[in-house]
């Protein structure tokens, strides 16, 4: 392809559910081609992750583990089951759920008195269940007799232990109910509690066994919560974090933000609550998983040892050291039984009115015994408890108080089946197995030969380094023995048929990821040598003492003298040091630690493996490397052990001491980066970057952008491998990043692609900008809400101090918008100027200015942690003030620090306010941050367009630049109009490009920039309005020449506005292949139960149940589109039909014949001929005028995109502004009346499907003029909703203006196949084709 015959760029505006772009020429210019303008929108479904997936991979897998343990023990058992009773497994497994008549059907003359189980003339269901009320019953019976047992019986007691085999927390151990078997787990978690707290502790045995015995004392949790704390008597400070701590542990629910004290762990802005016992606790954890970070394991710490308490309660009075599982669930049986009698009297002889609802009505709203025993889900435990409360709180009678006291307790009406048998381990499980199995064994030889089978079917967990047992699959790396290739794994056989040791291997190799600079290089594990060293001196290098960074001697001293004896250094530890060895005095002011007061790194392994070795040095360095990748890598106590026997032969002592060691997690970087590449530079000859951490103040970010230094230009080096030709999805697919962003960048290079194709040449630049963040995080508090809770943690001396305040705060929703953003701070602030400390009126906070603390003439910073609300004659900084004057600062800060203290501010909004100065290198690296977009996955993405466009220069725009030009320059941007607003951000991004190129053409030289963007400043400050938007676009006010020639006139700017209200843009949406959740995996009710005595169930259970209308079944079933054409009878006429179908989801991948016969049946047609198979979602098309994407076989959606001039996107920013702040008084009635009218006449004439609805808007014009002006503003959004392209609907539902809920949803039963006309287009829509089936 020729190179450059005609010069330009493009702008890419990166999004996760669209991607803009805007051919611009060198002039900034909109180019054009075939009278159309270059630009457009690409839209698309955001990617999701894998996790739900994976949990619904999960659950699959677990259920399909427990069916093959039911098969295998089936396997050995059914000839001694089928001696006694040749059909009994086919009523087991196949119509124990059929009704009576399917079940006769399908047993013939088997049949017998519809019974499930057995069969007999004297021994029938009836007899068992009476005999054997519970599963239960009848295992505790077996476990307790040496008498002959029905084989029946056996079977069915061994079926129900393995197919609920417990859990796994005790693997490989001998279970036992004494406290000793959980004190080693509950003195790990008092260890790290402490440790990452920064609490002193000493581990103290005989207090973890004294809390342990009151945790399986029968109380109450809060008692027990109570008798823990006062036996702990922990220091005030750390008082509140210990009480959630063994609130977890009890099982009611903790607040994990208030436990962990060293930094702020909180989903959103949200603090996080758990609780172990509530049933949808594994639904909880999974949500906020990924905001716990480290902490995940210390959480599941504590729910192992909850799941200990929690089996003290199961077993309750038949707790001995012989604890039988069946032998409790029997009790609890019986205790049920008798509260239930106790409820019933309780109930009957004092509210009786109360009867019916407890026991017999079936409502949704009541949480009476009747919905807790047969619709669990309507009526939890908790809700149950209280219902019952509610009921007899005004009964004192003996019943009544024993009631209340068993509910205390949490032990009354207890179910057999409960989340909390999750707490029983295996073993106790297997106890009643081999008694089981050991009485009867004399009877059916079966049982003693094959005793060990049958253990191993409970007792066996396929390892995780196995992965898939399917050879076949691509995901599978299991390695099998020599000449076991062809044998079946089993539990007791897998030792001799799997190699163990290079199948962990193979896992070693697929578990490891790489590195972030080096993409070829694997990452080195979180605790390794290296890592931790580079850690430990990235943070140290960072460390301000009275603002003024370590000197590198004291800072390599605190390394050797600090972290090398010290697990945890804390601030305290730090300034003692420093103190002691005369670097600071007492009052110094430290910053820069990564969590609050504490170092977040440390040197844990080095300090480990001394303890173990000795010493480390250059001999045994590779040796500890190794070993803390194995113990990375493997879980597995027994391979770890096995390892470090036979692969580094070391003594019994120390593989001990090894074992002890939980080292998990891996870093993103790799050996080759911290300690491979080697570079000449000031610092020395063939040092590494790890080297220049210690002989250096850098970190590791200045250290492999500095050019200067060398290491940069092999990064970039590494990451590049020039090839030509197409791009291809692989090499996307290794970026790291989430789904969403690379569907996103996979979009952008096919637009680029196409762009280069159309232009004939290829880009001289391209200029991208990325969203900042993959995925928004949605506030889940509003700010009120955040301030009381902020407010309730404050000490009482403040509380009293500002006590108007607070009552101020409280007059207020906090289910509301605080209105503005100087009321807000009016609160963080705790009344007060922040510059002076005077007190604030809050009924006149439009008097006060709101100060910016970095000024808008450096950065464009308009958080909350940037601003500050003041009295006017306080606020007199100059322009060029980087730092708050000195005198305001010492007069200040004081009652700054209180508001730190307390969480009122942040620590960025605390350090900014106490900065004294700004040295030249902060002045740069505010430039640097405005210049340069420094995420790795932009510099990923650039070199892989670098790659391939040799030519071509690729430059990232830092995000949200463009959204600054826009507010700057009045540019309106509303999601709601249409979807131009894409193309619109990337012409932007390619004119601030385009911009920075000529302005600033040694970008990369920061002091150049700096030196002459102050030069500016100086020349034109007094000219404040125009030094309020940060660097970049403050640079953009002002023309600039060079030798004569004018490079950058801001004139060209108001030329640009008038292309945002072109109409021709093109948009296009990215098609998609329907796939996943065949249908709602939900089973509703048969006819008999359903509300309208009719199913909505379409899909059966299964084979067996094949009948929706007698067993319910699944509904929502979803389609892939089909464009058939058949024969259809009209009395004696035979018509061809031309139209949209569907075919079940199910069907996709089956013959054509099988569709053709799906469909024949379901439209009444003969003779079908599939013309389009598998039409994709969000095909275009046009239909009566009017341009749809079609979504389902039977739904479309609009199509078109609205356009509106400048005075009516002018005039929809101010209205969608107003209903933001909740103020509609500026908005001007007759403009809006104006814009009703034209959106209503766009509507109707542009909109065919809309028709109808536009006619109704029409008929309303007095209405809407008549309602209130809040009304109006938005009843015009819901107008905007309903014209988007999309599939979108309206909701205008007032009493005095009612349209309907769901406006503009377009659905039909019949695409007439004549009347449509289908569009293909490109990635961008240059190229379209029309065509007809």
């Amino acid at each position: 392809m020729s190179q450059n015959i005609v010069d330009y760029c493009i702008g890419l505006d990166l999004g996760t559910g669209s991607v803009g772009w805007a051919v611009v020429d060198m002039n900034h210019r909109l180019m054009k081609r075939n009278g159309k303008h270059l630009w457009g929108s690409r839209l698309f479904s955001n990617a999701e992750t894998a996790a739900n997936r994976r949990a619904s991979r999960s659950i699959r897998r677990r259920y399909n583990k427990r069916r093959e343990r039911i098969r295998l023990l089936r396997a050995i058992l059914q000839d001694m089951v089928l001696e006694n009773d040749p059909t009994f497994f086919i009523r087991l497994e196949h119509t124990s759920f059929l009704d009576e008549e399917d079940k006769a059907n399908y047993l013939g003359a088997d049949y017998k008195d519809n019974y499930n189980l057995f069969i007999d003339e004297d021994f029938n269901d009836y007899t068992y269940y009476h005999k054997y009320p519970t599963i239960y019953h009848l295992r505790k019976a077996l476990c307790e007799s040496t008498e002959k047992a029905d084989p029946r019986l056996i079977y069915l007691a061994l079926h129900h232990i393995v197919k609920y085999r417990g859990n796994f927390l005790y693997e490989g151990q001998k279970f036992n109910m004494d406290a000793s078997n959980i004190e080693d787990k509950l003195s790990d978690v008092f260890t790290q509690f402490a440790d990452f707290n920064n609490i002193s502790y000493e581990d103290d045995e005989k207090k973890n066994l004294a809390i342990l015995e009151i945790l399986k004392k029968p109380l109450s949790k809060k008692a027990k919560v109570d008798e823990v704390m006062a036996l702990i008597a922990p220091e005030k400070e750390f008082k509140s974090a210990y009480k959630e701590l063994i609130t977890g542990i009890a099982g009611n629910k903790m607040n994990v933000t208030k436990m962990i004290l060293c930094e702020s762990i909180k989903q959103g802005d949200s603090e996080i609550k758990l609780k172990f016992s509530d049933s949808n606790y594994d639904d909880q954890f999974s949500e906020v998983e990924n905001d716990l970070g480290e902490y995940v394991e210390f959480i599941d710490s504590l729910h192992n040892i909850y799941s200990w308490v929690e089996l003290q309660t199961i077993m309750g009075a038949t707790h001995t050291d012989n604890a039988s599982i069946s032998e409790a669930m029997v009790s609890r049986y019986n205790k049920h039984h008798e509260d239930l009698q106790l409820l019933k009297k309780c109930i009957k002889d004092n509210v009786p009115k109360k009867y019916f609802d407890m026991f017999r009505n079936d409502s949704e709203k009541l949480k009476g015994y009747y919905n807790y025993i047969n619709h669990p889900s309507k009526a939890p435990v908790d809700e149950f408890y209280k219902y019952v409360k509610k009921c007899i709180e005004k009964v004192d009678t003996p019943e009544a108080k024993q009631i209340l006291h068993d509910i205390e307790l949490e032990n009354f009406l207890l179910k057999q089946n409960s989340r909390t048998n999750g707490s029983v381990p295996y073993q106790m499980q297997l106890d009643e197995m081999i008694k089981i199995i050991d009485n009867q064994a004399k009877y059916y030889p079966v049982l003693k030969e094959k005793r060990d089978q049958l253990l191993s079917i409970l007792t066996f967990r396929i390892p995780y380094y196995f992965g898939p047992l399917n050879e076949s699959s691509e995901f599978s790396w299991i390695k099998r023995l020599e000449g076991k290739e062809n044998q079946r794994i089993l539990p007791w056989n897998y030792q001799d048929i799997v190699d163990v040791d290079a199948t962990a291997e193979e896992f070693i190799k697929r578990m490891t990821n790489y590195c972030t600079y080096f993409p070829d290089e694997q990452v080195l594990p979180k605790n390794s040598l290296i890592v931790s060293k580079y850690e430990v001196y990235n943070e140290l290098n960072k460390i301000r003492v009275n603002d003024k960074l370590l000197e590198v001697d004291v800072k390599n001293d605190i390394y050797n003298e600090l972290f090398m004896k010290n697990k945890t250094v804390t601030e305290k530890k730090l300034k003692n040091w420093l103190v002691n060895n005369q670097c600071c005095s007492k009052n110094a002011e430290i910053k820069g630690f990564q969590k609050e007061n504490q170092f977040s790194t440390s040197l844990t392994p080095w300090i480990d493996f001394t303890n173990i070795f000795g010493k480390i040095d250059q001999s045994n360095f590779n040796l500890i490397e190794n070993i803390i990748y194995d113990l990375t890598v493997f879980e597995d106590k027994k391979i770890m052990k096995r390892r470090l026997k036979k692969k580094y032969a070391l003594p019994d002592d120390k593989i001990k001491q090894i074992l002890k060691l939980k080292y998990k997690e891996w870093s993103r970087l790799s050996k080759k980066l911290l300690d491979g590449i080697v570079a000449d530079n000031k610092f020395g000859s063939s040092v590494t970057v790890l080297d220049v951490l210690e002989m250096s103040r850098l970190n590791l970010m200045e250290i492999i952008n500095d050019r200067d230094l060398g290491y940069a230009q092999m990064i970039e080096a590494a990451a590049s491998c020039p090839e030509d030709g197409k791009f291809t999805y692989d090499e996307v697919e290794r970026l790291a990043g989430s789904p969403a962003l690379k569907r996103g960048i996979w979009q952008s290079l096919q637009i680029v692609e196409e762009i280069t194709k159309v232009m004939k040449c290829r880009p001289k630049y391209i200029y991208i900008e990325f969203e900042r963040s993959e995925e928004a995080k949605e506030r889940t508090e509003s700010k009120i809400k955040k301030l009381e809770n902020v407010y309730k943690d404050l000490d009482e001396q403040t509380k009293v101090e500002y006590k108007t305040v607070l009552e101020e705060l409280k007059g207020f929703d906090n289910t509301k918008k605080i209105s503005s953003d100087s009321l807000f701070l009016y609160f963080t602030q705790l009344g007060k100027c922040m510059y002076s400390g005077k007190k604030l009126d809050i009924d006149s906070l439009d008097k006060y200015q709101i100060d910016h603390i970095v000024p808008q003439s450096l950065v464009k910073d308009d958080s909350f942690d940037n601003r500050v609300l003041v009295i006017p004659e306080e606020n007199q900084r100059k322009l060029d003030d980087l730092v708050v004057p000195s005198d305001v600062r010492v007069k200040m800060i004081g009652f700054w620090k209180l508001l730190f203290d307390h969480e009122l501010i942040s620590p960025k909004k605390f350090y900014s306010l106490i900065k004294t100065e700004y040295t030249e290198r902060d002045e740069e690296r505010f430039i640097n941050r405005q210049l340069v977009e420094t995420r790795q996955i932009t510099k990923n993405v650039t070199q892989i367009i670098e790659d391939h466009y040799s030519t071509t220069k690729v430059a990232a725009i830092r995000a949200n630049l463009s959204h600054e030009f826009r507010v700057k320059n009045h540019i309106y941007k509303n999601r709601d109009i249409n979807d131009y607003h894409h193309a619109h951000d990337a012409y932007i991004v390619a004119l601030i490009g385009g911009f920075m190129r000529d302005r600033y053409p040694n970008m990369h030289d920061s002091k150049a920039v700096y030196s002459e963007y102050m030069k500016m400043f100086r020349k034109n400050k007094n000219d404040k309005k125009r030094w309020k938007d940060g660097f970049v676009i403050n640079s953009m006010n002002y023309p600039y020449e060079v030798d004569g020639e004018l490079i950058w006139n801001p004139d060209i700017i108001n030329e640009i506005k008038k292309c945002f209200y072109y109409k021709d843009c093109y948009c296009t949406t990215k098609l998609d292949q329907k796939s996943g959740q065949m249908f709602n995996l939900t089973v509703l009710s048969n006819d008999a139960h359903s509300a309208k005595g009719t199913t909505t169930a379409v899909v059966p259970v299964n084979k067996s149940r094949s009948d929706v209308h007698k067993y319910g079944g699944f509904s929502g079933l979803q389609y892939i589109i089909v464009a058939i054409e058949g024969k259809k009878k009209k009395g004696k006429k035979t018509e061809l039909v031309k139209k949209i179908s569907g075919v079940p989801l199910h069907l996709k991948a089956a013959s054509v014949a099988e569709k053709i016969k799906y469909i024949e049946e379901k439209e009444g047609l003969s003779d079908v001929r599939i013309i389009k198979d598998n039409i994709p979602v969000n095909q275009m098309i046009e239909m009566d005028g009017g341009e749809y994407l079609l979504t389902s076989p039977t739904e479309y959606v609009n199509g078109r995109q609205l356009v509106l001039k400048e005075k009516q996107c002018a005039l929809i920013a101010d209205i969608y502004n107003a209903i933001y702040k909740q103020d509609y008084d500026n908005l001007d009635d007759i403009l809006m009346i104006q814009l009703y009218i034209e959106l209503t006449n766009k509507m109707k004439a542009l909109y065919p499907a809309y028709r109808g609805i536009a006619e109704k808007f029409e008929s309303m014009n007095e209405d809407y003029v008549a309602v209130s002006k809040e009304e109006k503003a938005n009843i015009i959004k819901q107008m905007l909703i309903v014209m988007h392209r999309g599939p979108q609907n309206g909701n205008i539902v007032y009493d005095d203006f009612k349209i309907g809920d769901r406006i503009g949803r377009l659905k039909t039963k019949n695409h007439n196949l004549n009347n449509i006309v289908f569009i293909s287009q490109s990635p961008t829509g240059i190229y379209t084709k029309k065509y007809k089936l």
